[in-house]
């Protein structure tokens, strides 16, 4: 009881908080977010938390936009520095072979960019590339902004589906309804990170799109067995040693 008082109390300041850094708060975070490369900082926590706070479509279309735009600017950096890296080794292997593919294959570059910026997955092991590849920038700014705005209002509507379904229905207070949504989308970044990014991006470079799509979805389900073999695996362990402690009783 008292740990739920005070997972209430800190909802309560983060919702003050949240209440007056606003729109540009929104922005603020989802740019710094994405534009640091590889670290992944759950700055959707705070757009949720944030649109969690509103019911009219309009205030969560404003929200998911500037989110987007914010996320999608700094993935735009996030490109220039892919650039940066392919100057000082122009003549790599890695680049050239970038670079081929960037050029040979402008559609498959541009969904592949456009698919890692709406799905929660580690986006950058495909976005710094397209920078090393001087892939087009006009593409590639297209569909991570595209990407980011469709990312950001997923998470806003789920974000939203889901405090109101707890609040309405079930009569879970808000702040309750933000923790079991923080749990939710920890289980989702767990299930996401088991995948081994790299790899799928080695995949797309050497077989394809489709081959690429078809290693990540079976990745995802290997990730979502994962814990329930685990726990078999506890479980038989449990009655086996059930059964020598009957047999030496």
């Amino acid at each position: 009881m008292v740990a739920l008082s005070i997972v209430r109390d800190v909802f309560h300041l983060i919702m003050r908080i949240l209440g007056e850094t606003g729109l540009y708060g929104v922005f603020f975070v989802s740019f710094i977010s994405n534009s640091i490369p590889f670290v992944a900082i759950p700055y959707l926590f705070y757009i949720v938390f944030y649109a969690a706070r509103f019911r009219d479509p309009t205030s969560l279309l404003l929200i998911s936009l500037v989110s987007g735009v914010g996320a999608g600017l700094g993935k735009i950096l996030v490109y220039f520095i892919g650039r940066g890296f392919a100057s000082l080794s122009s003549s790599s292997r890695t680049v050239r072979n970038w670079t081929y593919l960037a050029s040979k294959h402008k559609l498959a570059g541009f969904l592949a960019v456009l698919f890692v910026a709406i799905t929660p997955a580690p986006d950058d092991v495909v976005l710094i590339p397209m920078g090393f590849a001087s892939y087009s920038l006009l593409l590639y700014a297209i569909g991570v902004f595209v990407g980011k705005i469709i990312h950001s209002s997923l998470a806003v509507i789920y974000g939203r589906a889901l405090v109101s379904l707890l609040e309405e229905r079930f009569g879970i207070p808000l702040w309750l309804s933000a923790l079991i949504l923080a749990v939710a989308t920890l289980v989702v970044i767990y299930i996401i990170g088991q995948v081994d990014w790299m790899k799928a991006a080695e995949i797309y470079a050497s077989q394809g799109l489709w081959k690429s799509l078809v290693y990540i979805t079976a990745s995802i389900g290997v990730a979502i067995l994962k814990p329930f073999k685990h726990l078999y695996g506890l479980l038989q362990r449990f009655i086996k040693d059930l059964k020598q402690i009957r047999v030496k009783g």
